[in-house]
């Protein structure tokens, strides 16, 4: 898709003064831009939310674990096993 933008002098020029120290093409650094910023405004998840998806409240009959009591060293095991993948 082509984009049309118009920029102030300034803000041109600072553009090209950072597309040329950076060697990143004006299109590469507003795609990044836009994507920062769209992953900004989008609504993140609740704590809540969150704990639900990873089955660390609610109701869960037939599993025999003790979520109230090793609640914290289930969320622990849980983070540990997102940052390793």
């Amino acid at each position: 898709m082509t984009l049309t933008v118009k920029l102030d002098p300034a803000l041109e020029r600072d553009l090209a003064r950072h597309c040329k120290t950076s060697r990143l093409t004006k299109s590469e650094i507003v795609t990044r831009l836009l994507r920062q910023y769209f992953d900004m405004a989008v609504p993140k998840a609740s704590a809540a939310a969150l704990a639900r998806k990873h089955r660390l409240i609610g109701s869960f009959s037939g599993d025999g674990s003790a979520r109230g009591r090793d609640h914290s060293r289930l969320i622990k095991a849980r983070l540990r096993e997102q940052r390793a993948r």
